[in-house]
């Protein structure tokens, strides 16, 4: 989870396009905290040399955001000089290390330094209780990778100096929580700008479905409103289609308005909207059984093995269906008692590495998912029963061949042997505790499962019913 300031994100900062503008006026309808409704605006303002903060600033600003909430954590307050490296923010944007990157991050401190915000009731005082009606700017200095300090020495890292409304915000606890792992699957503007808009809708409709004006809709994006509804579902499509796809939204509609003079935009929450902590209070107890219901049994198995159960909720929406967790989670405890003596540092963490990494459970460990399928073989009596299980296990040694073929002919002796040079690299990197407690072999044995998951995954087997059916066709034939 991510926390960001709650006004820079609702009064559209963060431009959903990029453009030449260097102007741009927002618009809004609030309510104060004595309940009235007053129309607010905000003129934002950037200067020629670097145009206004675009969708890729955004998504800087929400790792930035998690720097600084980091220190919070840590520290009990937020203060300035809030400091990073170039490699903090590329490494939590999953981005591929480039010196490109460390430029566009240099362009985007400079922007957020030089934006003005002219607000006119529209940004909030957390500390005040109020809405301030005063020009603002989110960052007041930065000290760029490499600048040269007073003392003659060049920075080491990136030092930011916030606002002074930003840091009483962020210490008043005035921030959205957000969940980066979907921001981060999102490619298209649209659908980055709308999604923290509907954790605050839904939060408001308490999981409801929400409707929203089609041209208040785009004068918050700050795109373009067409005036014909096949256009304008044509262009909000792709975006609402990834919101979908990454569970934020379970069905959207552009619609005509009942006077039929304007458009709509109808919105359904999706169950990983529903599933965030905040939303746990105030979604409906139908809604949420169903949810509970869904959740897979390896959920429960984790939290049991002191895995936070907001992090394995989290898990499950993100790991396929068809990967075997519940074989991880025994192999990964196999391997925690395996480790040698000494107190083990981190346990739970080491779950989730072997859940998020897809672990590979080597043929030879009896998890018990396999030890059913053998135990049943050894019980069953009728035939009809018995064919199916070897039918089974049949499949499973089609999987095994056909992984094992590919394997001999992706990886001969030299490149596998590379592999598992940079396999242990990585566990090394990644779980220093438990590589130092293990014997080489089972190093070893772990880097060729890793490397031997991934042949699998790549391999696109048929499903079980599919080749059961083929091989009935060749066995006839």
């Amino acid at each position: 989870m991510v926390r960001v300031e709650k006004s820079l994100h609702s009064l559209g900062f963060f431009a959903s396009t990029a453009s030449k503008e260097i102007s741009r006026t927002v618009i809004q309808v609030i309510r104060r905290p004595d309940g009235q409704r007053i129309q607010a605006k905000a003129v934002i303002e950037g200067i020629p040399s670097l145009g206004l903060p675009t969708t890729a600033d955004r998504d800087k600003y929400m790792a930035f955001m998690k720097v600084a909430l980091d220190q919070r954590d840590r520290q009990g307050h937020v203060a300035s000089p809030i400091r990073f490296t170039g490699a903090d923010l590329i490494k939590l944007l999953r981005l591929r290390k480039g010196g490109f990157h460390y430029d566009e991050i240099n362009d985007w401190c400079k922007r957020m330094v030089a934006t003005t915000i002219m607000s006119e009731s529209l940004v909030f005082l957390a500390d005040r209780k109020q809405y301030a009606s005063d020009t603002f700017h989110v960052f007041d200095r930065v000290v760029l990778y490499g600048e040269e300090l007073a003392d003659g020495t060049r920075s080491d890292y990136y030092e930011v100096y916030l606002s002074h409304w930003q840091l009483n915000n962020l210490n008043q606890g005035y921030f959205l929580p957000l969940d980066f792992n979907a921001y981060l699957r999102l490619r298209r503007d649209i659908g980055k700008a709308l999604f923290g808009h509907l954790s605050v809708w839904f939060y408001a409709s308490r999981g409801l479905p929400v409707e929203k004006k089609y041209q208040d809709l785009c004068q918050l994006l700050h795109i373009r409103a067409y005036p014909h509804l096949s256009k304008a579902k044509s262009v909000l499509a792709p975006s609402m289609d990834e919101l979908i796809e990454i569970g934020y939204l379970s069905s959207w509609d552009l619609v005509r308005t009942s006077r039929g003079s304007d458009f709509k935009v109808v919105m359904s929450p999706g169950n990983r909207l529903l599933s965030l902590p905040n939303f746990s209070a105030i979604v409906d107890p139908e809604a949420r059984a169903a949810l509970e219901a869904s959740l897979p049994a390896w959920v429960h198995e984790l939290a049991k093995r002191g895995v936070a159960e907001r992090k394995a909720r989290q898990m499950a929406l993100d790991v396929p269906e068809t990967q075997p967790v519940l074989d991880q989670i025994e192999y990964a405890d196999y391997l925690i008692q395996s480790g040698g003596r000494g107190k083990w540092q981190n346990p739970a963490g080491f779950y989730v590495w072997a859940v998020e990494n897809n672990l590979g459970v080597p043929e030879s460990f009896e998890t018990s998912r396999r030890r059913k399928l053998r135990e049943d073989r050894e019980a069953v009596e009728q035939e009809a029963e018995l064919r199916r299980l070897r039918l089974r296990e049949d499949y499973e040694e089609f999987k095994r061949e056909e992984v094992h073929k590919k394997m001999e002919s992706s990886y001969p002796p030299a490149k596998l042997e590379e592999a598992i040079r940079e396999k242990l690299k990585q566990i090394r990197r990644e779980q220093p505790d438990w590589y130092a407690r293990l014997t080489e072999p089972m190093r070893r044995e772990t880097a060729i499962g890793m490397i031997e998951a991934e042949v699998r995954d790549s391999a696109r087997l048929p499903a079980f019913d599919q080749w059961s059916k083929r091989d009935l066709q060749m066995r006839m034939f």
